[in-house]
Order: structure tokens, then C-alpha cells, then sequence
């Protein structure tokens, strides 16, 4: 009975390793054909677009765009040619030290590139989606990367007026004004619309206050094609819409368990917003994989300043 023992958890131990070695053996350096390498070191020589910061996660992120993008940019061009590529450098900010009131970049999380091959990427708008970790490896394996592109995609269809692209060119010229971003999105193309609590999913019908019978829910192309970025990132959205409304707004995933939503705390909804008058808000999105039936909620509480 021991020999038998010890041989079965000999074979457990040999299959876990087997597992764990084809794990990481699906680990590539290229997602869709592209590899960080290709793109060598495209900071130095590259065009600086614009910088973001991220307040919901404290990260900057610088976009580059080469000398094809560049110059649809500089025409005020929404329809790039073949050939035009972007890319974003995601960093880490920390609290500087000597500085206390301001953040510094800390290190890079990822690299993102965008490719325009109207032929090769037909199925996402034109582009090509590329994400790498800070040492080169693509950030999904290869039978993930369709549906990652595709919920890249989906989000970039919020700007077909951009050619796809968010980035817009920062004034730097001196003597220049800067001007605060514009929009002529399509109307229609994003809206709230009220619905029953009722007849959404039960994953988010669970994380609603009781007693709420109707909330803002969201609409978009993001919709179909929805990942734990897309939810993330939409999270901001919601909550300024919940506290405009004063109702629980949300964006649900068409056909998956993936949602985000925001609400005004209902136990203690005032809160002092560092020497402000604040009011508290209740955030919340779904992370993990994108085919994962019971993906896990990230949530979290804070304290939103109140408009003077």
C-alpha cells in the first residue's frame, strides 16, 4: 500500500511539473506576428505624442508614434496609412521622497504597440494589437491572443472619428496655449440608459444595494468584447455617472460574467475628501480571463471630492 503510495504521488508530482513546464513554454515573444524586439528602441527615436496619468491606478503612460503616424497626426488625418505604428509605455509611478506632493515614474509595467495593416488586421478595424511585459514576452499565450485583439478593438471603436486612436499630439510649442481635449464623437456611438435590475445577470444583480430596483447601464462596442482592462478602465465613467445621478450605473459584458459597477455608498455616503467635503463611492470590476465563467470582483471604497 505504501509502494502504491508513494508511486502515485510520484506520477502527481511529475504531471504537476509537466503542467508547469508547458505553461511556461507557452509563454511567446510575438502576439500577432510582432515582437518587442522589431520595434528596437523606439523612445529614442520615435515621436513623443502625449502622456497620460491613470489616477484609478497611479500609472503614466508615455505614447510614441512613428514617422508614418506622425505625420497623419500633423495633418489632422483620421485615416492612417499602412505602415503607421504607436506605441505606449505603461509605468509605475511612486511618491518621490525629497518631493512629497508629486509622483515619478518607477518602471515599466508593459509596452503596447499598434499596427496599421488594413489586409492583415480587417477583423479589428485595421490594426494590429501587441502587448509585452517589461522583458519582451507577449502578456498572453498565443490561443489568447484573438480574443485579447478583439477586445482591444472593441475598445478602440469608441473613437472612429480618431481613425481608432486615442492619442492626440500635446502642445509643447512655447508661446502656444494648451487646449483641453475635444470630441466629435457620433452621438449614440457610448450612452446610459435606465434598466431594471431584474434583468441583469445575477453576478451583478448580487452586488447591487438592496432595495435599488433600476441603475444606469452603459452601452458601447465594448460590449461584445470585453477583458479585465476594458472594465478597469470604464470604471471612471461609471462612477462619475453614479454620482451625477445619485444611481448605480454599470457596463455588462454581452455573454460573459464580466461587469463593472460604481454606486454611492448608501451607509455613509459623506466623507471628508482630504479637507474637502466628499461623498463616498463604491467601485467594483470583475479580473481574470477573458473565457472565465466566474471571474473574480475587484472592489474597492473611496472618497470623492464633491464640484465647489
Amino acid at each position: 500500500m505504501m509502494a502504491f503510495r508513494s508511486f502515485f504521488v510520484a506520477v502527481f508530482f511529475l504531471l504537476f511539473l509537466t503542467g508547469a513546464a508547458s505553461a511556461k513554454e507557452k509563454m511567446t515573444d510575438s502576439m500577432n506576428g510582432y515582437t518587442m524586439a522589431q520595434f528596437g528602441e523606439f523612445e529614442k527615436t520615435w515621436h513623443l505624442v502625449t502622456s497620460r496619468f491613470r489616477r484609478d491606478t497611479g500609472e503614466m503612460r508615455l505614447t510614441y508614434a512613428n514617422d508614418i503616424a506622425w505625420k497623419a497626426l500633423q495633418e489632422g488625418s483620421s485615416d492612417y496609412p499602412d505602415g503607421a505604428v504607436f506605441a505606449k509605455i505603461g509605468m509605475k509611478t511612486e511618491d518621490d521622497p525629497d518631493f512629497t506632493s508629486s509622483a515619478v515614474p518607477s518602471g515599466a509595467r508593459r509596452y503596447q504597440f499598434m499596427v496599421r495593416d488594413r489586409k492583415k488586421h480587417a477583423d479589428t478595424m485595421g490594426w494590429g494589437y501587441a502587448i509585452f511585459t517589461p522583458d519582451g514576452k507577449a502578456t498572453f499565450s498565443p490561443e489568447d491572443q484573438e480574443i485579447e485583439s478583439h477586445a482591444c478593438s472593441a475598445c478602440h471603436e469608441m473613437v472612429p472619428h480618431r481613425g481608432y486612436v486615442f492619442s492626440q499630439p500635446m502642445t509643447l510649442a512655447a508661446g502656444r496655449q494648451a487646449q483641453p481635449p475635444k470630441t466629435s464623437a457620433p452621438q449614440g456611438l457610448m450612452f446610459f440608459e435606465t434598466v431594471d435590475v431584474a434583468a441583469l445577470p445575477d453576478a451583478v444583480r448580487r452586488e447591487v444595494p438592496a432595495g435599488v430596483k433600476q441603475l444606469r447601464r452603459l452601452h458601447g462596442p465594448f460590449e461584445k468584447k470585453v477583458f479585465t482592462g476594458t472594465m478597469g478602465e470604464i470604471r471612471p465613467a461609471l462612477i462619475k455617472e453614479a454620482l451625477r445621478t445619485r444611481s448605480p450605473a454599470a457596463l455588462v459584458g454581452d455573454g460573459t460574467a464580466f461587469f463593472a459597477l460604481a454606486y454611492v455608498s448608501p451607509d455613509k455616503p459623506d466623507c471628508d475628501a482630504h479637507g474637502k467635503k466628499g461623498i463616498s463611492v463604491v467601485s467594483m470590476f470583475t479580473v481574470g480571463h477573458a473565457a472565465n465563467k466566474t471571474p473574480a470582483i475587484e472592489k474597492n471604497t473611496h472618497c470623492e471630492p464633491l464640484a465647489p
